[in-house]
């Protein structure tokens, strides 16, 4: 009896063994797996760039500047290799993996599964716009394009000479979605020209003397070959970048007047449809349109009535209209400072951080955010950079007090430092998803407010009056694009928040929402998801010995990294575990 129970012990430990040895080799396919896909993710010299300082440490120093192109061929070809992908993703066995192998496994089927969503409607795809488009984007990426190596200088340059072959293929594009019935509209193609007349008209162009300083710390250059760069910069910029700008400008007004649909994605065939496609991709949950108008109203109705009861009370109103004054003597530097002095019980902390303020350039500003943090590479630790609109900041001083909470610490830039120190997979830091960073972002200009004096009656309506602003717009975004409000229907709508909006800036209003549809739910939906999963958190820790909880859900959210919402919600009873 005992032999038998020897010998089956034996056979129960040898079967652990090769099932150990099994996992084992599962998990390093899968892991390799992963790191190609990774490495394939990253196809040009400028992802490697912003992604990486070491290019040549992940393959990355072969990759060429090529001109963007559209082709149907080559977009069918591209959602071939996502099926693959995917069907290579699926191949892995879920349940032999471990938890964070798992995560790892659900973001990217949901990254993949995103991606194939869009293969029924390339001529939906807008590379050009007034505010967020590739033309309007370029100049200000090229500002921030590294120069570690020589290569780097060599494919900045290319970028320059490349970009009218660019902009001919995009035409080329749009021209052919005009011609079947998804061209531009006439305002928004008046707002990329009047972008475009913005970058020429500076007398000299900002990218010459911004490249001639960076080249002049160049270590690895000799006095001759940064005059040699800045000479042939000076001239591609001028006989190159520049006039392709030109001929974009040119040949857009030859797009006007061809627009078939001058209202929301909903009056395109299958426009409800794709407004479904980035409602999904810009919110991370898989809720119907429908249902998260309904959810948005709520939200509006609950925090109407909450800022009514607020500015009922004496003296609130004046004080929420006077807040700036509070905040006037500020510099920028000054209050990233102080957000570095008092983050640190609540959140993570991040150290040696050196960050750097750049002023948006003035021929950019018109058609720039209010504020962008450049990420910075995830392989080493650099100077952070911020651009400011200063036209914006300087007139508002407390917008620009909770503004650089978003774009520094505790916001962006905390989010994505922790990310790029932490020990995730390189995809998991490469794979992005907008809902997730800039809800992060958005919670945090409200979170920060905790460190101020001011009144938390008075600090609640200011930040409601914001609020209430941009859930009147999530609910305008789903109107115009996915139920098709018309400009009369919209201005019933708007007008019933804002009375004192004339036709004119309502007709701006409503253009704008077609532009960049779905872009306030990124923020203003996500941010309200956060909120509910930060409930959620709340609740499922409630018999726990847990501490501060906002720093456990901080941490939590951080280190769990980019990750739709509703796989979020599913990761909260792994981490609660540890207590």
């Amino acid at each position: 009896m005992k032999k038998t129970k020897k010998k089956l012990l034996f056979l129960i430990l040898s079967l652990l063994i090769v099932l150990s040895g099994c996992f084992g080799n599962q998990r390093r396919k899968f892991d390799s797996f992963m790191e190609q896909l990774f490495i394939n993710m990253v196809g040009s010299p400028l992802d490697a760039n912003f992604l990486v300082k070491d290019a040549k440490a992940f393959g990355f120093e072969d990759l060429k500047v090529e001109p963007i192109t559209f082709s149907e061929e080559d977009y069918q070809d591209y959602y071939q290799v996502m099926k693959t992908l995917k069907e290579e993703l699926v191949s892995f066995r879920y349940e032999n993996l471990d938890p964070g192998r798992q995560l790892t496994y659900r973001v990217v089927e949901d990254y993949l599964e995103i991606n194939l969503s869009y293969e029924d409607y390339y001529y939906y795809e807008n590379p050009l716009g007034s505010y967020l488009g590739y033309q309007a984007q370029l100049p200000l990426v090229l500002s921030e394009y590294h120069f570690y190596t020589m290569k780097d200088i060599e494919d900045y340059f290319d970028y320059l000479i490349t970009t009218r072959t660019s902009f001919e293929n995009i035409i080329a594009f749009e021209n052919e979605k005009s011609e079947r019935g998804f061209g531009m509209n006439d305002k928004q193609i008046d707002g990329i020209i009047s972008q475009c007349e913005s970058f020429l008209s500076a007398e000299v162009n900002y990218l010459i003397p911004l490249f001639n300083k960076k080249v002049e710390g160049l270590q690895f250059l000799s006095l001759d070959e940064k005059n040699l760069y800045r000479t042939h910069n000076e001239d591609l910029i001028k006989n190159e970048f520049l006039p392709a700008y030109r001929y974009l400008k040119k040949e857009l007004a030859k797009l006007k007047g061809r627009a078939v649909n001058n209202q929301g994605l909903a009056h395109f065939e299958k426009g409800k449809e794709y407004y479904q496609v980035l409602f999904r991709d810009a919110t991370g949950t898989k809720l119907e349109v429908a249902e998260a108008y309904t959810y948005l109203e709520e939200k509006f109705e609950d925090n109407f009535d909450l800022f009514t009861t607020l500015f009922k009370q004496p003296g609130v109103a004046y004080k929420v209209m006077s807040l700036d004054s509070q905040f006037s003597n500020y510099t920028n530097q000054g209050i990233l400072d102080f957000y570095l002095e008092n983050y640190q019980d609540d959140f993570p902390i991040i150290t040696d951080v050196k960050v750097k303020i750049e002023n948006i350039p003035s021929s950019l500003k018109e058609n720039s955010s209010p504020a962008m943090y450049f990420l910075s590479p995830i392989d080493a630790e650099v100077t952070e950079v911020i651009y400011i609109n200063d036209s914006i900041f300087g007139d508002r001083p407390a917008y620009a007090f909770f503004t650089l909470a978003h774009e520094g610490v505790p916001g962006h830039l905390l989010q994505h430092s922790i990310l790029k120190n932490s020990s995730l997979p390189n995809i998991r830091k490469f794979i992005s998803y907008k809902s997730y960073s800039e809800a992060w972002a958005t919670y945090v200009e409200r979170f920060v407010g905790e460190y101020t004096e001011i009144d938390s009656n008075v600090l609640k309506a200011y930040q409601l009056n914001d609020e209430l602003t941009y859930l009147y717009f999530c609910m305008a975004d789903i109107g115009i694009n996915y139920y098709g409000w018309s400009i009369p229907k919209f201005t019933e709508f708007i007008r019933d928040m804002f009375q004192q909006l004339d036709s004119k800036a309502i007709e701006e209003i409503y253009y704008q929402l077609i532009e960049i549809a779905t872009n306030y739910l990124e923020y203003f939906f996500s941010y309200h998801q956060l909120l509910d999963l930060k409930a959620s958190f709340i609740e499922k820790s409630k018999d726990l010995d847990i501490g501060n909880i906002n720093y456990e859900f901080h941490n939590f959210y951080l280190n769990t990294g980019p990750t739709p919402f509703y796989i979020l919600e599913e990761e909260i009873a792994l981490y609660l575990k540890r207590f």
